[in-house]
């Protein structure tokens, strides 16, 4: 099982390419899991296929992501919320070597993996998981969520079973309501965190950890690192 975590989507960049073609594969099939996205800002079904189908954004942006590792369009498969079943969901995981979380809300793309019943099929699933923010947030067993735009408070939430062995805050710019969320998740934990900025990844695999770009250590079981 390897794990690329990420937060934003910049897997089709040359630095990134460079750093992963050795692990996605011209020859993989993707599967691209669609169920990130706020209520608030996508509120119908008219909305939802103008932004993940065929022609937009989303959908173009992610296509033109794994074209460098030579994948075609027709490699990638799409769970769409408002379109699958449980039983095709499911077939489509299966299906996949690539299981794809996008970015957007990590507690309502929780909320409908368990509405289509897909928890524990995905964490029986042995594959490369690549996730973009929300979507790296919840492959940890225990992950949180830091006070910002979307989310007015600090809170805990549970996610897939995939990592438990450390922590990590997306979108790391040293902000001061992050470095709350991660003295608490610290205190409470005393795992190793890593802090991913928007240029910055880690490659997790067989229990090795590979930090790139500014993606680096923040804490040990210790506490706080000083640089």
């Amino acid at each position: 099982m390897t794990h690329i975590l990420l937060s934003r989507g910049i897997i089709g960049r040359d630095d990134m390419v460079k750093e992963l073609k050795n692990i996605i594969k011209k020859e993989y099939k993707v599967c691209i899991l669609a169920f990130s996205f706020f209520d608030k800002h996508i509120d119908s079904k008219e909305d939802y296929d103008l932004y993940y189908k065929k022609g937009g954004e989303y959908y173009q942006k992610m296509i033109d992501s794994f074209a460098p590792y030579d994948i075609k369009e027709s490699q990638i498969s799409w769970i769409y919320y408002f379109d699958d079943t449980k039983e095709s969901a499911k077939q489509k995981i299966s299906d996949a070597d690539i299981i794809y979380f996008p970015g957007g809300s990590p507690d309502q793309m929780m909320t409908r993996i368990i509405e289509f019943e897909l928890k524990e099929h995905i964490e029986a699933q042995d594959k490369i998981f690549i996730g973009s923010s929300a979507g790296t947030m919840i492959q940890f067993a225990d992950y949180h969520i830091s006070k910002d735009i979307d989310y007015d408070c600090f809170s805990l939430q549970e996610g897939l079973t995939l990592i438990s062995d450390f922590i990590i805050e997306v979108h790391y710019r040293r902000r001061k309501k992050q470095k709350s969320a991660l003295r608490k998740m610290h205190r409470l934990t005393h795992k190793n965190i890593y802090g991913i900025p928007d240029n910055g990844a880690i490659i997790y695999d067989n229990n090795k950890i590979i930090l790139l770009n500014d993606a680096s250590q923040l804490y040990n079981h210790k506490g706080v690192i000083r640089k």
